[in-house]
């Protein structure tokens, strides 16, 4: 009896072994595709990706948390002004970070189209989809189909590809967007004084735009943009 159930304790600890060592490989893997789409660009390709799991909302590390003021410059163009919007990330029932994803959206949105933008709306039944509603009856319909990150409280590294349509009376349009995003805290010097201290996160995000040809992964980025990013946390 005693033997058979030492075994049996034996027998879990090696499973848990197992599935912890496949963890660790699994996000081995996955920082290396991230770190060679990185490397890519600005000659990125339709991204094939490795362990993509879009069951599962982007998941922030905690110093994520808040309202933050964002302001992104595209770094192609630095001659141009930079665009300032707000964003939040919260909890879930989970306890993980997340972003408010309709909200955020429509803050860009604001900074991009101006008065053009009605409103920006989650599908009920997925996280992955939602419709941005402009004037003249226009409107874009974004799903994403694939998306794999870093599982790092250090730094935020994700990638994410979405297929938009654009709809406008008599006529539509498809787009593939890739977006390779990495965030970090600005200054970690301070923080070994003070953990509570909401420092600045700094960051990159690579945009590839890829066109209509949905799944085909012999196509290339036809456009690609690579901006700063510095968040401002918001005191409430």
């Amino acid at each position: 009896m005693i033997k058979n159930f030492f075994c049996l304790v034996l027998f879990l600890i090696v499973q848990l072994l197992s599935i912890k060592n496949a963890v660790a490989l699994s996000d081995l893997n996955v920082r290396e595709f991230l770190d060679n789409r990185e490397n890519l660009w600005p000659e990125l390709y339709l991204p094939n990706f490795q362990l993509s799991d879009t069951s599962k909302d982007l998941i922030y590390p905690n110093w994520f948390e808040g309202d933050w003021l964002v302001t992104s410059q595209d770094l192609s163009h630095e001659s141009e002004e930079p665009i300032v919007y707000q964003v939040n990330f919260y909890k879930n029932n989970l306890n993980e970070v997340i972003g408010n994803r309709s909200k955020n959206s429509e803050s860009i949105g604001k900074a991009i189209f101006g008065e053009k933008l009605i409103k920006v709306v989650n599908d009920p039944r997925s996280f992955n989809s939602q419709i941005t509603y402009l004037k003249d009856d226009f409107y874009i319909d974004s799903r994403i189909t694939g998306r794999t990150q870093v599982q790092d409280n250090d730094i935020f590294f994700a990638d994410e590809l979405v297929i938009q349509t654009a709809h406008k009376p008599g006529a539509s349009r498809v787009n593939q967007v890739e977006a390779i995003s990495k965030f970090k805290k600005c200054d970690q010097v301070n923080l070994k004084f003070n953990d509570n201290q909401k420092t600045d996160i700094c960051g990159v995000q690579y945009i590839a735009s890829y066109g209509s040809k949905v799944g085909d992964p012999s196509v290339h980025a036809i456009k690609t943009n690579k901006y700063k990013l510095t968040f401002k946390f918001i005191e409430n």
